[in-house]
């Protein structure tokens, strides 16, 4: 019998300063980003937004997922002023999140894609809510989406709705120990792996979590949003999914299907 070849994920490229030994001092957490990449344009944008944080107790490990030679080249210009960085293929974006949570080693973590830009004050911003609220889990900021200021926080609604949050990244950020208790996402959904997240950190964790005032605006989410390039049966049977595999109550999944699909019936008429 032949034996099966074993598949072996072959790092391309990898650098940066080193990930931080300290986590934190008092009163100045260490707040880890992850900023996955596939060849983005604004890949050097994204990470100078991060670099230039008025916040500085900040580690930065940049996710990349082999876009080639115009990637790396920004990476090893920028090797000595990011933490990590790394260039290999993977599973898609989620993967990379993944990748990124696991090499993590601040007390908060968050996601800033490189379609993104972060705002100079938004870690100042942040770290100012973990001071004021040390029990809470994560902290939803308001973000810039599509030209719109959008902020909030409906944990009473995840049971119709899953978006009840303004995004997932820029302005989400997460206790490492929180998030270690729920786990990470899972590579099962191909969109909305974010929502199942969402899912299980409020109903089946019971996290606490808050959002911060409208006025601070954490950054701009650029051309970023995944989910929103399919179409709206693909989503609505993803998040059907996902609500099945976390045992959601029937009648209430009932009720999404034959209400979504009216509305989305009526919307184009």
């Amino acid at each position: 019998m032949k034996k099966k070849k074993t598949k072996i994920n072959v790092i391309k490229y990898f650098g940066g300063k080193g990930l931080f030994k300290i986590h934190s001092k008092k009163n100045y957490p260490l707040i880890s980003i992850i900023m996955p990449n596939y060849k983005s344009k604004s890949l050097k944008k994204a990470i100078m937004s991060v670099l230039n944080q008025s916040y500085k107790n900040i580690e930065l490990i940049v996710i990349d997922g082999d876009s080639g030679k115009s990637a790396t080249n920004i990476l090893k210009k920028l090797n000595n002023k990011i933490n990590f960085w790394v260039s290999e293929k993977d599973r898609g974006m989620w993967d990379a999140w993944n990748k990124g949570f696991k090499l993590s080693t601040g007390d908060y973590v968050g996601v800033v894609d490189s379609s993104n830009i972060l705002y100079k004050n938004a870690i100042k911003t942040l770290s100012k809510y973990i001071k004021r609220y040390p029990n809470i889990d994560f902290f939803c900021g308001t973000i810039k989406k599509e030209g719109k200021i959008i902020g909030g926080y409906n944990p009473k609604e995840i049971y119709k709705k899953l978006n009840i949050i303004p995004s997932s990244v820029v302005g989400f950020y997460i206790k490492k120990k929180s998030l270690e208790k729920v786990g990470y996402l899972n590579l099962k959904y191909k969109i909305q792996a974010d929502y199942d997240l969402l899912y299980r950190m409020i109903v089946k964790k019971k996290l606490k979590g808050m959002h911060t005032s409208g006025r601070e605006v954490f950054g701009d989410l650029g051309n970023s949003g995944f989910s929103k390039k399919h179409n709206f049966y693909k989503k609505l049977f993803n998040e059907l999914q996902i609500r099945i595999d976390n045992n959601q109550n029937f009648f209430i999944l009932i009720y999404i299907l034959i209400g979504r699909t009216l509305m989305h019936f009526f919307k184009k008429i």
